[in-house]
């Protein structure tokens, strides 16, 4: 009985993986006959992912037009008004990414990769799954405050000794609404006007608060964490704190256009970017990768141990208001 129930478990398997790849197989002879595919995108380093996917697959190239966040969707909004539908896959931003979903500008594309992924970092529809992250930290510089000094939860910055010491960006409003909804309205409005009497030093640019705190002129403040392991990696006095709960991070959605020119090539970048292979690329150029099975670079990312708090592309339509609470509590302009 053993050795015929292990027969028939292993004709399963068999079977269940040739399936799998002559799927992928299928895939691949359809996207040879696509020849190519256009990729719009607001992060630089989909450069990277397009050379290594042409290499993997030479029969393949990949147009990548590279803008930044509103430019991007601008571009994509009046195409569609013009009836033009120029992009095979899509990467953008969470908020614009909601709005292309409700315009119909997406299509759903349930990649096999999305089965390492969590909630959170992929949408029930199928409609995206996110590459890559960013998460916002308190980052330090560690010649001016020792780890067992930094501060360990929010709570922690509302101490008189951090007083004129924190540096922040001015659009950090989704620091504001990570916190709504995790806390809720009055706890998170509450805490932001404590921390608003801290004298908070705003400087535009979340590279440059870093290069700053590396450079001793502020011993704290919110960055993104893979931006100071970056620096760290180049010998910079400078660490982030991992135990804040929450940690808001916001994410990268890659997506299907709705009409795309080349859709069996467009499924083929989406699965390769979301694979072992395109997420490690990813962090090896110090992104931090979306997919949940991949070992951390350092300590201090092992997701296992941070409370992430990713902002889905559906709470879209609370970010004006977001913005504008945050703002007025500091007295920003408008």
């Amino acid at each position: 009985m053993y050795s015929l129930s292990l027969f028939f478990l292993l004709i399963f398997f068999s079977t269940t993986g040739s399936g799998i790849g002559a799927e992928n197989e299928k895939l691949i002879e359809a996207a040879r006959r696509d020849g190519k595919i256009v990729w719009y995108t607001n992060v630089g380093e989909s450069q990277e992912i397009a050379k290594a996917f042409e290499k993997k697959y030479p029969f393949l190239k990949v147009e990548v037009l590279r803008l930044t966040t509103y430019p991007l969707l601008n571009r994509i909004l009046n195409e569609a008004r013009a009836g033009v539908y120029a992009y095979d896959v899509l990467r953008h931003s969470a908020f614009p990414m909601n709005l292309l979903i409700e315009k119909g500008l997406v299509q759903p594309y349930r990649s096999p990769e999305r089965a390492s992924f969590e909630k959170g970092w992929l949408d029930n529809e199928g409609y995206w799954t996110s590459t890559d992250d960013n998460y916002f930290v308190i980052g330090y510089n560690t010649a001016m405050v020792s780890k067992a000094d930094a501060p360990q939860d929010w709570e922690d910055l509302l101490k008189p000794v951090w007083r004129g010491k924190i540096g922040m960006d001015p659009d950090d409003h989704l620091l504001y609404g990570g916190l709504e909804e995790k806390w809720g309205e009055k706890r998170a409005g509450d805490f932001f006007r404590k921390l608003a009497q801290q004298k908070i030093q705003f400087r535009k640019g979340h590279t440059l608060l870093a290069q700053l705190i590396a450079a001793g002129e502020y011993p704290m403040g919110f960055v993104y964490a893979h931006r100071v392991e970056l620096m760290k990696s180049q010998g910079a006095p400078v660490d982030w704190v991992s135990t804040m709960n929450p940690i808001i991070s916001t994410i990268g959605p890659l997506a299907l256009g709705a009409k795309p020119a080349h859709p069996n090539a467009g499924k083929l970048l989406i699965d390769f970017a979301l694979s072992r292979e395109g997420q490690r690329l990813l962090q090896s150029i110090y992104r931090i990768p979306s997919r949940t099975d991949m070992e951390p670079r350092s300590p201090n990312l092992n997701r296992q141990h941070l409370s992430l708090l990713p902002l889905s592309p559906s709470l879209a339509d609370r970010e004006q208001e977001w913005k504008r609470k945050f703002l007025a509590i500091f007295g920003l302009p408008k």
